[in-house]
């Protein structure tokens, strides 16, 4: 009797160690796929002052700021003071007069299959291109806005990766070849507006980050 007690105890103790290994294995499962599906890479950053206008139409002045790409152990080490908040050291700055309403920051990105991801691997992008746009309808018959090419814009690469995608080996790395770049609108009154472009799974947009002035 005492033995089968023991047996059935022992038996209790391994299935409840084996069910708490499992959730937190399933938790830990479900961490990664989370952070790695939502993380988000900044990658530049943007100023943008007020829509102003001359004689060729609304225009907004920007002064961007691309950042210098860190190795993995400076991520690790190169944190400010309280340890949280990586330092995204900046290469050089640059302003831009661009004619439009709005204001894009484009480039190719390669997506790879979210399995890929889960997996630490990043998607493949290049910014080439500052864009605006006229939106609002009565900047419409405005004309074309102002397009500056950036990091040597689109070159043939892309369009190399984006012809064998679906073919053999690539497509098993690649989702899809896809030009993104979210437009972010201008505004008016004073003060202006920083910005971080930010590259996530699928897109490459704006995060606002403050007010100034």
């Amino acid at each position: 009797m005492r033995k089968v007690v023991k047996i059935s105890v022992g038996t209790a103790v391994f299935a409840v160690l084996l069910g708490t290994c499992f959730s937190l294995g399933s938790l830990a499962l479900f961490l990664q796929t989370f952070f790695a599906l939502t993380r988000e890479t900044p990658v530049a950053e943007v100023i943008m002052s007020p829509i102003q206008n001359d004689e060729k139409g609304d225009y907004i002045e920007i002064v961007y700021t691309p950042y210098n790409e860190q190795s993995a152990l400076l991520h690790i080490v190169n944190n400010d003071a309280n340890g949280a908040v990586p330092i995204l050291e900046t290469s050089g700055s640059q302003t831009y007069k661009i004619y439009g309403d709005t204001v894009a920051v484009r480039g190719p990105m390669i997506k790879l299959h979210p399995a890929l991801l889960i997996l630490n691997f990043e998607n493949v992008y290049k910014l080439s291109l500052i864009e605006g746009e006229y939106r609002r309808q009565q900047n419409r018959a405005s004309g074309e806005g102002t397009e500056v090419t950036i990091n040597g814009g689109f070159d043939d690469f892309w369009w190399d990766v984006n012809n064998e995608e679906s073919t053999f080996p690539y497509n098993l790395i690649v989702d899809r070849v896809t030009f993104s770049g979210d437009e972010e609108p201008g505004f008016t009154g004073t003060g202006k507006k920083r910005y971080q472009i930010v590259v996530t799974m699928d897109s490459i947009t704006w995060n606002f980050i403050e007010k100034i002035g």
